[in-house]
């Protein structure tokens, strides 16, 4: 294709419309298209995204992917938490949503490049293209995007990548939209956004509602006759609902789907230096004697790791310090220093 224009998501906020504006300052030629996702959205919740397009003069589409959605974020979610896993949507949606899918949209309308408002950044050098996280440590979403292929990061523009969050409220301000300025950023799953993941699941699956209470297990040993409402509802490093008469904080520590039980621990008990991770995906090529950081959740700092191989495509990370609440079916993402090397699926 070899053109400047450009396919840029657009979900109605501040930076993916400030993405927006940037590329088309810098002579791209911008399309501007808002997917259709969860099963309650409509056209009219993308009203902001066609306010800015119609503004800065760019053509803006509607790109309906409900049912695909549906069949493939919305199930992965359903089926990680019967299993007793706590998934994590936005990695998977990074990779078979916003990349595979936006790229199929791009190649069909002739656009060399997509582009979304994630602060991360794409640099090249003599070795090729390489993911790093962004400027803004607050706001870097490297860790969602570790999962896409290697192949695609040429065609992907991150404007806001070197830029912070006032940035792109600045840059959308002086175009003369203050409204985003009134609206408050959204920070839960964009098909649960009451961040009420026991009433979604419960309002839209038969299997939740068969799921009764069951016994609360501890470590230690020592018996409790408190119980919870069911596997699915309970996270590892979660407090509340474990009910009360303990004579220090008590966490969840894991659940058995088979049982119907979940076990609890002090947090001591939820400490760990190692982590095995499955479902592979790495940018670059990993050398096991380097020391590397990785995170296992968004919202923690990389700590210091070393990786090992081993068999059936697995790995195991072990880190300098112990971390806290390894989840199984969050994702563990290795860096070094800003590279993204890669990450996977924690299996324990």
């Amino acid at each position: 294709m070899h053109n400047k224009r450009v396919l840029v998501g657009m979900s109605g906020g501040v930076d993916s419309s400030a993405s927006a504006i940037l590329l088309k300052k810098q002579d791209y030629e911008v399309i501007g298209v808002s997917m259709l996702l969860s099963p309650s959205d409509t056209a009219g919740k993308y009203k902001d995204a066609v306010e800015v397009c119609g503004h800065i003069g760019i053509k803006h589409i509607l790109y309906d992917l409900k049912d695909y959605f549906r069949s493939t974020i919305i199930e992965y979610f359903k089926n990680e938490y019967l299993a007793g896993r706590t998934p994590n949507p936005c990695v998977l949606c990074n990779s078979v949503i916003k990349w595979d899918k936006l790229f199929e949209k791009a190649d069909e309308l002739g656009c060399e490049y997509i582009s979304m408002g994630h602060y991360s950044r794409i640099i090249r050098d003599e070795n090729g293209y390489h993911l790093i996280r962004g400027l803004d440590n607050k706001k870097d979403q490297s860790y969602f995007l570790y999962g896409m292929k290697r192949s695609v990061l040429s065609r992907i523009l991150f404007p806001l990548g070197g830029m912070v969050k006032d940035d792109a409220k600045r840059i959308c301000t002086h175009e003369g939209f203050d409204f985003f300025s009134r609206k408050k950023e959204s920070m839960e799953i964009c098909f649960i956004p009451d961040d009420d993941y026991q009433k979604f699941l419960l309002d839209n699956f038969k299997e939740f509602k068969k799921i009764r209470q069951g016994k609360i297990i501890r470590d230690d040993g020592v018996k409790t006759t408190n119980i919870h409402e069911g596997y699915p509802f309970y996270t590892i490093g979660q407090r509340k609902g474990l009910g009360g008469g303990y004579s220090e904080p008590m966490y969840v520590s894991g659940t058995d789907p088979v049982k119907n039980e979940i076990r609890i621990s002090d947090r001591k008990g939820l400490s760990s230096d190692t982590v095995l991770v499955k479902d592979l995906n790495f940018l670059e090529k990993i050398d096991l004697r380097c020391v590397y950081t990785a995170k296992i959740r968004y919202n923690t700092q990389p700590v210091e790791c070393r990786i090992k191989e081993i068999e059936n495509g697995l790995i195991e990370v072990t880190f300098k310090e112990p971390v806290f609440a390894v989840t199984p079916g969050q994702s563990c993402v290795i860096y070094k220093e800003d590279l993204v090397i890669g990450g996977g699926i924690i299996v324990k």
